[in-house]
């Protein structure tokens, strides 16, 4: 029972504590803190003592000890005689210590252990992702005080305010003499003129519901919050409100009753200064600005609670919060789950008057390890806290990781994947036999960009010293200056990472649009926030500054997006109908071009609108034209119109650029805009790459001794790498990597502005493997010297290299090698190569390079 009188004296005990780590010796430490942030030691578990003296000049009535945050377990003695234990790192909680405290100087002690390896094991103390992430963290790391009681208290306090003005207040009146029972108690919200009365029963439980007027709803444009006081006798007792309410109708998300779309940003609560979840602020207040400028709404913490500093900022500034409550990968005990009960009740008793707070999940990616039944019943606390939430049990959803169930206000999905599969796994897990619901995507969509080390001063203490966390990223981050001398990289990597951001745009758009496609409502949560120790998919780096060009990214990440869709076709083959995936990007420059606008609207209803759109090349107009737009829905998703044109009028033997802009122009409201790369792509490749003249030059892997008999006999070829040769190696084409293409490529194909960074021009080659070339020079028996770059892959958490297209000469012949899908694509891959315009061309220029070298 945590006991609340706001009115009643409180004595701080933050600031210097005598504390000794383990078999050290006693020094000074700052409380609150996280002990590692203040010694430098993450490895010891415990025990940490923390000793401190304080005065009491009246020890008059009761007296509590008051911790707002402590990890994890916690002994506490007063002048040496015990107090009670506390086990929890994200709970709030109290001591009665009355009867050990008298006037003048007293001794206080902690003896505090943190979650680890040893005696209180990681997921079994809810200790969320930070373990993985770099450290855990230990110490009395939120405030602590004591609290005098010399009259009532309340306990239990619930408060909730709808968007229709139903305020209830419900709780306990605990210490009031009975005789006070009778007298006036009141709930007040003085801003609108509210004064209700009530008389709490025997028990001291009272249950208020009433309704107020002239209020304004709660929501991120207008955060307008109410101060709502609790008079109980000498016991007052405040809490900061918002009138709103959401809930799920269908596919759509509903605040206040309209539709919102949700987009949220990844943040597992790591900060590399304090290394717990404290920021201040200012800290908030920053973190929250350049979430909206890049055109977030909602920040998800995930597996983790903060202190209440980020829900205030985020009530204050209407930033919506997606609470994760911290149980990934457990093994459940009769002891984890009285811990997950009482610390799931105590985070949902101090945080549920939040408005902020929209979504709360109770763990993620939980395995058949959780039971059915401790789901149930931490549902069951969870909507008793916060009714006026969308809840899901398993944030991941339970089918995709051997949970036991789909309960839940909304599907929730994790996807990691590349673009060309994302499609099929949406398809594969959506059907529509099952209850509709909004789709939100609890984590997805992450791209890393690599780090710039040059940048990274002072180094950090993940780089040169000892952390819990045991995985293989924080390997490479302590060896990346051996890394990156072996890779050649000599900048720190700062182009790579330049070249890193512009890829995860690229991606990320993609992506995104994909599912603003499908649904105006619902949402998404975008991996992550901050770049840490394991991963740089962050939208901000490791010195908080934003990495991506802000513009950009409100195209596709916003209440209202445009997006782009092309025809659908089928194709009769062996005798029956199949579909046609064509690349989404690359059409042939003789074949005519359609194109379908679509409106994503995540907000208001549009009326009387103007779509305006413009093709180009060079900034030179190809095309353009107007659409009117009559009205779209709210939460709807509606084409505006399809956009056909004749075949490119531009020319080229090389592939070219074009892009098609769009701006929707709506009376009372900002324009929309977005735009998109098209290529066009010779169409003189489409008809050679079936020939004679390109087939006699491709060799179909494994690599056989007959491949190496025509070129030691001075033939070039073009190998197309089988998954079978011992020379490639697994590995995702998008996530986790960077491309590079070699001056050689350049000088192959012309001054071809495409290689300069991997685009979605690309989507039909992307490949499941590549060349290990060390593998391969083993493979040929030739110098690895010989082997010469053009397509690389640079691994941006391994920092080593890969290749997709190498070109290697061996006697009077050579060979070209690839691994990339130029036709049998997989997911929505172009099937046929006749489909795939990119792959097409390229191959037919590989096959002509060969011509060429034989020739010569």
């Amino acid at each position: 029972m945590f006991l609340e009188a706001d009115s009643q004296t409180t004595l701080s005990l933050d600031g210097e504590w005598h504390f000794r780590l383990g078999n050290g010796s006693w020094r000074t430490i700052r409380v609150p803190a996280a002990w590692e942030a203040e010694t430098g030691d993450r490895l010891t578990e415990g025990p940490a003592v923390y000793r401190r003296i304080f005065a009491l000049p009246d020890p008059g009535g009761r007296w509590l000890l008051e911790c707002d945050g402590v990890s994890f377990a916690a002994k506490v003695h007063v002048n040496g005689r015990a107090a009670g234990e506390h086990l929890g790192m994200w709970s709030r909680w109290q001591m009665d210590i009355t009867p050990l405290v008298h006037p003048g100087e007293n001794e206080l002690e902690f003896e505090v252990w943190k979650p680890g390896r040893d005696r209180y094991g990681l997921r079994e103390s809810l200790a969320g992702f930070l373990p993985d992430v770099c450290n855990t963290f230990g110490g009395i790391w939120q405030g602590l005080r004591l609290r005098q009681l010399n009259g009532p208290a309340i306990a239990d306090l619930r408060v909730r305010a709808s968007a229709r003005g139903v305020v209830r207040v419900s709780g306990r009146v605990v210490g009031e003499p009975e005789e006070q029972r009778r007298l006036p108690h009141v709930v007040r919200v003085d801003e609108l003129g509210v004064a209700v009365p009530f008389t709490p029963g025997d028990d001291g439980a009272f249950d208020v519901t009433f309704r107020a007027g002239g209020y304004v709803c709660w929501s991120p444009q207008t955060p307008r919050l109410y101060d709502l006081i609790i008079e109980a006798g000498a016991c007052c007792v405040g809490r900061r409100v918002g009138f709103r309410s959401l809930r799920a109708r269908g596919e759509r998300t509903l605040l206040n009753g309209r539709p919102v779309h949700l987009r949220g940003v990844l943040d597992w609560g790591w900060d590399e200064r304090r290394l717990c979840p404290t920021p201040s602020r200012d800290e908030v207040r920053d973190a929250f600005a350049k979430a909206r400028s890049l055109g977030f709404n909602l920040f998800k913490l995930c597996l983790f609670v903060p202190a209440e500093t980020t829900f205030d900022l985020a009530d204050e500034e209407g930033m919506l919060l997606w609470l994760e409550l911290p149980m990934w990968l457990p093994r459940v005990t009769p002891e984890f789950k009285a811990l997950a009960l009482r610390e799931y009740e105590a985070t949902l008793k101090r945080v549920h008057h939040h408005p902020a707070v929209v979504i709360v999940s109770l763990g993620c990616e939980l395995s058949e390890e959780v039971d059915a039944a401790f789901l149930s019943q931490l549902r069951s606390l969870a909507r008793r806290w916060l009714p006026d939430v969308l809840m899901c049990d398993n944030s991941g959803s339970g089918e995709a990781y051997g949970g036991p169930t789909r309960e839940g206000d909304f599907y929730d999905y994790h996807f990691y994947t590349e673009p060309h599969y994302f499609p099929a796994l949406v398809a594969h897990f959506e059907r529509r036999y099952l209850p509709t619901k909004p789709w939100i995507y609890g984590e997805f969509c992450d791209a890393d960009t690599q780090r710039d080390w040059s940048r990274l001063r002072p180094v950090p203490f993940w780089v040169t010293g000892a952390v819990t966390a045991q995985r293989d990223e924080l390997t490479w981050a302590r060896e990346h200056a051996q890394r990156l001398q072996e890779a050649c990289i000599t900048d720190g990597g700062a182009a790579l990472t330049r070249i890193g951001r512009q890829q995860a745009t690229a991606l990320r758009k993609f992506i995104i649009e994909h599912v603003r496609r499908r649904y105006a409502s619902g949402g998404y949560v975008v991996t992550g926030w901050r770049d840490t120790p394991i991963t740089t998919s962050g939208v901000v780096d490791d010195r908080g500054e934003v990495k991506f060009d802000l513009g950009e990214w409100r195209r596709f990440n916003a209440d209202r997006v445009l997006v782009m869709d092309r025809e659908r076709r089928r194709r009769w083959v062996h005798g029956g109908d199949r579909p046609v995936y064509r690349d989404p990007c690359c059409w042939w420059d003789d074949e005519p071009v359609e194109v379908h606008l679509i409106l994503s609207n995540g907000a208001a209803p549009v009326h009387g609108a103007e779509l305006r759109w413009r093709l180009s090349s060079d900034d030179v107009e190809l095309a353009s034209g107007a659409l009117p737009v009559r009205y779209v829905g709210a939460g709807e998703v509606c084409e505006l119109g399809a956009i056909r044109f004749d075949p490119f009028s531009v020319r080229s033997w090389h592939p070219r650029e074009l892009r098609l802009g769009a701006t929707l122009s709506i009376s009372g409201a900002d324009a929309v805009e977005n735009a998109w790369s098209l290529w066009s792509i010779p169409s003189a490749a489409r008809g050679l790459v079936l020939s004679r003249e390109v087939v006699r030059y491709v060799a179909d892997g494994p690599l056989v001794a007959s491949v190496l008999d025509r070129v030691c006999s001075g033939e070039w070829l073009v190998l197309l790498a089988s998954p079978f040769d011992g020379f490639v190696l697994s590995c995702p084409f998008w996530r986790e990597a960077i491309h590079v293409f070699t001056g050689e490529l350049v000088c192959l194909f012309g001054s071809w502005n495409t290689f300069a960074y991997a685009n979605m021009s690309y989507y039909g080659l992307a490949t499941d493997y590549a060349v290990d070339a060390a593998r391969l020079a083993k493979a040929l028996a030739c110098d690895r010297d010989l082997i010469r770059p053009l397509w690389r892959r640079f691994d941006a958490r391994a920092m080593t290299w890969l290749d997709y297209l190498v070109e290697v000469p061996i006697g009077q012949g050579g060979l070209i090698v690839s691994t990339l899908r130029f036709g049998q694509g997989a997911g929505h891959q172009p099937g046929d190569i006749k489909d795939n315009p990119m792959g097409a061309w390229l191959l037919t220029q590989l096959t002509r390079r060969c011509a060429r070298s034989r020739s010569s």
